[in-house]
């Protein structure tokens, strides 16, 4: 069973035709499935950039806790050395015991300082982080809507470039003068577009 010249050409025609569209629609989807893969990275980021929010707020309640704590010790042990000096008969106003006194909450509360400083750049860090997510998910979001566009523009070029071709083969199909290969194309001609 063959099939004479007049419908293999007809089915070359609509053979373009049908991969025309079928470019195309393969265009779009892919531009959907990039568009809708960069809309969930970008949910990712911006769930990320929450979670760091979350981070900080954490790092400086947790510091300010800390701080809290070490003041407590800090209290401790000036009572502790105050208890023991009395104990041994020493007095505890004035002198080497009292500069002793000052000594420990001096650096009791440079401890305190230091702990909050700490906590404030954890959350500050934290924070940074969170925008380096809001600016990841704002370009992922911007890369998702170019996505969409470059398959539509595709399915268009796709469109444009198939119907080119197909009503270039139609009309070698329908013209006499040119399907007959009197203007000098011979049927093997036909299969070289």
């Amino acid at each position: 069973m063959g099939f004479d010249t007049e419908t293999l050409k007809m089915i070359s025609t609509v053979g373009s035709a049908v991969g025309s569209v079928t470019s195309a629609v393969g265009s779009v989807t892919q531009g959907r499935a990039n568009s809708d893969a960069a809309m969930y990275q970008a949910a990712v980021a911006r769930n990320n950039a929450l979670v760091a929010d979350q981070n900080a707020q954490y790092a400086i309640e947790a510091g300010r806790r800390s701080e809290s704590a070490q003041r407590q010790k800090t209290a401790q042990l000036i009572g502790a050395q105050r208890a023991s000096m009395a104990a041994n008969g020493i007095d505890i106003n004035s002198g080497s015991p009292l500069n002793l006194q000052a000594d420990t909450a001096q650096v009791g509360e440079l401890d305190a300082l230091t702990i909050r400083n700490n906590a404030a750049r954890q959350a500050y860090n934290f924070r940074v982080q969170a925008g380096d997510f809001e600016a990841n998910a704002g370009l992922l979001t911007m890369q998702a809507a170019n996505a969409k566009k470059a398959g539509n523009i595709g399915a268009f070029s796709s469109l444009v470039g198939g119907a080119s071709s197909v009503s270039d083969k139609w009309l070698r199909y329908k013209s006499p003068i040119i399907g007959s290969g009197r203007v000098g194309l011979s049927d093997s001609d036909w299969w070289s577009d």
